[in-house]
């Protein structure tokens, strides 16, 4: 009997997740060293899909592709650590609108400066033209996978 063995092969989409994971990582260190230590990465996913002039619960829900519970729990954590508020909506006051507060938009700001310097080191690590293919392949798989799902 032939055993199984295990492919050392690596998935592409595991690469990218992994590679995402410690993006997330590193920043959220470099957060707490500005005085968001409260933050964790589990928290940015509702971050990363607020607008910046706020939305909709349920909107939010959607994009971030989490069921109104789910992120009803979140803008809770978040809205308690003093990054989001919750207020009625201004055209349907049974809706509740999400926006982010004061140190929220400072947080938004940090972390875009951060981004920022993040990207230019993989600028600097790849080389401007192999950083220029990198982003060009990833928003290529993107894409695909965007124009499959339209099928």
């Amino acid at each position: 009997m032939q055993s199984k063995t295990i492919s050392s092969f690596i998935p592409t989409a595991r690469l990218l997740l992994d590679a995402f994971r410690a993006f997330e990582n590193d920043l959220a260190q470099q957060l707490a060293v500005q005085g968001f230590d409260d933050l964790t990465t589990g928290n940015f996913n509702l971050i990363r899909h607020l607008n910046p002039e706020g939305m909709r619960l349920v909107e939010l829900a959607r994009d971030a592709q989490l069921s109104k519970q789910a992120i009803g729990k979140m803008v809770n954590e978040l809205e308690y650590k003093a990054y989001v508020e919750v207020v009625p909506d201004a055209t349907d006051g049974r809706a509740k609108f999400v926006r982010f507060t004061p140190r929220g938009q400072k947080l938004i700001e940090q972390a875009t400066l951060m981004v920022a310097d993040i990207e230019r080191h993989y600028q600097s690590m790849l080389g401007k033209k192999d950083y220029q293919k990198l982003r060009q392949a990833v928003t290529q798989i993107a894409q695909w996978h965007v124009n499959k799902e339209r099928l």
